[in-house]
Formats: structure tokens, C-alpha cells, sequence
């Protein structure tokens, strides 16, 4: 068995994960537009080039990902992606980076259960908590 995510992007999901490739170490698998799928048919000509199906691979961790039509797309609500960090300087530098034309929702910090923890929504509308230590 095994788990992962798959999230809707308004028409950002090749951008979003590049970033996530170069912030985050990830190794994108596959970034699947429509014009190069069996769904290229239906699909209308400005809509061609966006991704029906995208993957991504961070710390043995799978995201997927596709674009979804603007008018059908709904923001991410009720859960944030936890990320893990080894220490404060990891915490805040990758904050910094998905923190750039996104929402921050808590800047990092000391918690009670870890010594940097913060809490951002990336420009793609993606939600992160950063937790340093275990």
C-alpha cells in the first residue's frame, strides 16, 4: 500500500512543482499536459498545455497534482502539508521561500514543542506548517 496526496491547482500545478523541486529537494516524475494525453481531444485549445496529471517526490513522500479549469477551482481548505525539518535555519529558510507572494500565517518561532515552528500558504495556495525537531 502506499499514500500520498494529490492537490488541484488553478492553472499553477508545473509552476508550483518546479518550486517545490528546488526548495523542498523534490524529484519531479512526471508533468502530464493535455495535449500529450488521451484527454487532448476534449480539452480546449487554451487549456492544452496544462498539466492533467503531475508528480512529485519529497523525502519518500508523494505529491501529485493537476490543473483544474478556474472557474471549477476551489482553494485547499481543512488540512496543511506538515513538513519536518531537522533545524531552525532549514525552518526558516525554506519558510522565507514558500513564504515569497504568499499568506503567513505565523512566522517562525519558538513553541512549546519546538524550538522553530511556522505557518504559511505558498503563492500556488498551498498550506505548510513548519516544524523543526520531532
Amino acid at each position: 500500500m502506499s499514500l500520498s496526496f494529490h492537490i488541484n491547482f488553478n492553472d499553477q500545478c508545473q509552476a508550483a512543482f518546479e518550486c517545490y523541486a528546488e526548495v523542498l529537494n523534490g524529484q519531479i516524475g512526471t508533468l502530464l499536459k493535455f495535449k500529450d494525453s488521451p484527454a487532448a481531444a476534449s480539452v480546449a485549445a487554451h487549456r492544452q498545455d496544462k498539466i492533467v496529471h503531475a508528480n512529485i517526490l519529497i523525502e519518500g513522500v508523494e505529491i501529485a497534482g493537476a490543473d483544474v479549469d478556474t472557474s471549477q477551482y476551489t482553494a485547499p481548505s481543512g488540512f496543511f502539508i506538515l513538513l519536518g525539518l531537522m533545524d531552525a535555519a532549514r525552518v526558516q529558510a525554506v519558510f522565507a521561500q514558500l513564504a515569497a507572494g504568499g499568506e503567513v500565517l505565523l512566522p517562525p518561532q519558538k513553541t512549546f514543542w519546538s524550538p522553530c515552528y511556522a505557518i504559511v500558504t505558498d503563492r500556488f495556495g498551498v498550506p505548510w506548517k513548519l516544524n523543526c525537531g520531532t
